[in-house]
């Protein structure tokens, strides 16, 4: 699949502000399931613009806007083509191997191991979430197949907010009355970490087919766990599906904040900005 995309990011301060450095974190880039075919990028006021990958190897678009200001806004546009038709295509590892799988990758890729050991408020031990009983790991099945369980689950279990909800720690999201998904997301890492798997974070774009009347899109947030014999494969818990090529990856990190859409500090008369984003996808055959 081929998507266009393009994010407005935009800015606005009740009283002039400067020195003004931003970072972007709403491009997608190169991973072995998609490739990006073009990458522009415009800010108003006119800026220099730097690109660069960071330690997740996330495509950060930052630029600085020293003079005084009361706006500003970036547009990035990207076209990337996707590959994951079958996200099933992988060959099987039997279910009492899969442990020795993972450890022998841990040990070929030790960067691997941040995925497993890393624990935050947003991604905390599945033990400290109290009366949350989740679907226990049955070992006669492959990982993937008890992941997509708890995804099933967690719709059951939880109402899904139509809306963002503000970032909070995972054990007060749950509580609330709705939840958004990045929080559902964190929830499958915790999961997946306490049985052994390493999992990550996932903020990205999806086919237009996946909002209805042409909404107005937002950063989508899924979960991904390296799961033997296939390596990195995504779970979105409001879907309920297995991600394949209707899904753009953006930016990845061990929790939500390794990866924030949008970075900002500046001085002046507002010491925090009001931010805006504006998302459009167009699918292409």
């Amino acid at each position: 699949m081929k998507y266009a995309i393009t994010h407005a990011v935009r800015f606005a301060a009740a009283a002039p502000v400067w020195e003004h450095h931003c970072e972007l974190r709403v491009a997608p880039s190169s991973t072995p399931h998609q490739t990006v075919r073009d990458l522009a990028v415009t800010i108003e006021p006119e800026a220099e613009v730097r690109t660069y990958r960071d330690g997740f190897e996330n495509t950060v678009i930052a630029f600085d806007l020293m003079a005084p200001h009361e706006k500003a806004s970036a547009t990035v546009r990207a076209v990337v083509e996707t590959t994951l038709a079958n996200p099933f295509d992988f060959p099987q590892i039997a279910p009492a191997s899969e442990r020795t799988w993972i450890a022998d990758t841990l040990n070929a890729q030790p960067r691997l191991w941040e995925y497993l050991l890393h624990r935050s408020p947003a991604a905390p031990p599945l033990a400290s979430l109290g009366e949350i009983e989740v679907p226990g790991r049955d070992p006669g099945k492959p990982l993937l197949v008890a992941l997509q369980a708890v995804v099933e689950w967690s719709a059951a279990y939880f109402e899904l907010a139509e809306t963002v909800v503000p970032t909070t720690t995972l054990a007060e999201a749950l509580k609330a009355e709705t939840v958004a998904a990045h929080a559902l997301a964190h929830l499958l890492i915790s999961v997946a970490r306490a049985w052994g798997a390493p999992a990550r974070f996932v903020r990205g774009y999806r086919d237009p087919s996946y909002t209805e009347d042409d909404a107005e899109q937002t950063l989508h947030a899924w979960a991904e766990v390296l799961v033997p014999g296939a390596g990195w494969r995504g779970l979105d818990p409001c879907t309920g599906l297995v991600t394949n090529d209707t899904y753009v990856t953006v930016a990845t990190g061990r929790d939500s904040l390794d990866c924030p859409p949008v970075r900002s500090a500046c001085k002046g008369g507002s010491s925090k900005l009001e931010q805006a984003s504006t998302v459009a996808v167009r699918g292409d055959q």
